[in-house]
């Protein structure tokens, strides 16, 4: 027999709690205040917990706002299948020359409210560029090329209503050409309207020749 260390009444060999006390034989710790430990030392998991379910909500808040913005992007972006035929870009061009350091085009041209390409040449570059009317009557001049996939060199095309790059198959709102700019947007040329002519001019063409 032996006692415990607590209360010291006699307890059977090899027994673990005291009868009386209910003491742990081995270390004197009572059962309540084992019970308190074995809690105590469950607190800290709660704390991961909370810190995992925060990290899954925020992950499932991104997730949605990118989903979001996707969507909104695409509405305003829709994707078309990419156009890589590299000799489209001359052969849907029509040759233009200077007129006293200025490229002229009928404003009449752009009454079928198509985008119309041009090429013009000057010290062996030739660079494309396109001119359209947009739905709100304003007239859009921009380079065949954009920064993002100008090293391409196939420029843009027509669908529907849409401007698309051939490279990569964006397409873009006439109305937005020139008010938006940068990556895939192509790239605006100044213009000005005189009487029933487009006029543009040559330096600013020639200018463009970096992205041909």
């Amino acid at each position: 027999m032996s006692k415990c260390s607590k209360c010291g009444k006699e307890v059977k060999e090899n027994a673990k709690f005291c009868k009386s006390c209910g003491g742990s034989i081995e270390s004197g710790v009572s059962l309540d205040e084992k019970k308190a430990r074995v809690l105590t030392q469950e607190r800290p998991w709660k704390k991961p917990l909370t810190i995992a379910g925060a990290l899954a909500i925020a992950i499932g808040v991104a997730w949605l706002g990118n989903s979001l913005y996707m969507a909104k992007r695409m509405e305003a972006h829709p994707m078309f299948p990419p156009h890589r035929d590299a000799s489209a870009r001359l052969m849907n061009a029509t040759p233009i020359v200077e007129q006293g350091d200025e490229v002229r085009i009928p404003l009449r041209t752009l009454d079928d409210g198509n985008a119309h390409f041009f090429a013009y040449t000057k010290g062996g570059k030739t660079v494309t560029f396109f001119a359209m009317k947009a739905k709100d009557g304003s007239i859009r001049t921009a380079l065949d090329a954009c920064v993002a996939c100008n090293h391409a060199k196939l420029g843009y095309r027509q669908e529907g209503s849409m401007v698309v790059c051939n490279n990569c198959g964006m397409g873009f709102r006439p109305t937005d050409i020139g008010m938006i700019t940068g990556g895939c947007n192509p790239i605006p040329v100044k213009k000005s309207i005189v009487g029933q002519t487009i006029v543009l001019n040559a330096r600013d063409l020639e200018d463009g020749a970096r992205y041909f």
